[in-house]
């Protein structure tokens, strides 16, 4: 019998062939450059960041959101990379990066966009941000490879609160790549440390 996934189609004899019920279609033209991170809004609309200079026909810098059938960008973009994209939970998107400014306001390496413009998060970070993710209760938790956030010590991993920064205990010793949050709360983080709070923590950790 033959085995069906999403996108195709294939058969005991080894060949591989599209499904006609799937299709990939492109997004406006598409971007200029890499994307290295995505996120989907509350109304479904797509956000893409990365190192791009364009998207579709208008300039995007490094950030931009597909509406309908074409692509805008968010005011005058991101100073450099976009390595992670979160919604918050009244419908704010925030980026992290390796970036210093953000719509020509200084915002270290994390930035907040409400719709029309960006702020950014205190202090924010002292070095690049590769993760992101936001909790049950709309804080912003922010992992990559730093050792300061709003001027705390703070291990490769911090919590943004709304108004300042707090670190996890005593973090990690390594980089984070990646974070999650779970519905009790807890966070969990993987990256390439291997200890977390003092801890054997081989690759991944929970922060409860």
């Amino acid at each position: 019998n033959a085995i069906l996934s999403q996108a195709y189609l294939y058969n005991p004899a080894g060949q591989i062939g599209q499904d006609p019920a799937y299709v990939w279609t492109n997004l406006a033209s598409g971007l200029g450059n890499t994307v290295s991170a995505l996120a989907l809004g509350t109304n479904g609309e797509l956000y893409a960041g990365g190192s791009f200079t364009n998207a579709g026909s208008l300039p995007g810098i490094r950030i931009a959101n597909l509406k309908g059938s074409s692509w805008t960008n968010l005011g005058s973009g991101i100073s450099n990379t976009v390595n992670a994209l979160a919604m918050g939970t009244n419908g704010e998107l925030y980026a992290g990066g390796s970036f210093t400014n953000s719509g020509g306001i200084t915002a270290n390496r994390v930035a907040r966009w409400n719709g029309s413009s960006w702020t950014n998060l205190g202090a924010g970070l002292n070095n690049t941000v590769s993760a992101l993710a936001v909790g049950t209760n709309g804080e912003l938790y922010a992992g990559g490879i730093f050792t300061n956030a709003g001027g705390i010590l703070a291990s490769n991993v911090a919590r943004w609160n709304g108004s300042s920064w707090t670190n996890l205990g005593v973090g990690v010793n390594n980089s984070v790549y990646a974070l999650t949050t779970g519905t009790n709360g807890d966070v969990y983080a993987g990256g390439l440390f291997i200890t977390a709070g003092g801890i054997s923590a081989r690759g991944i950790a929970q922060w409860d």
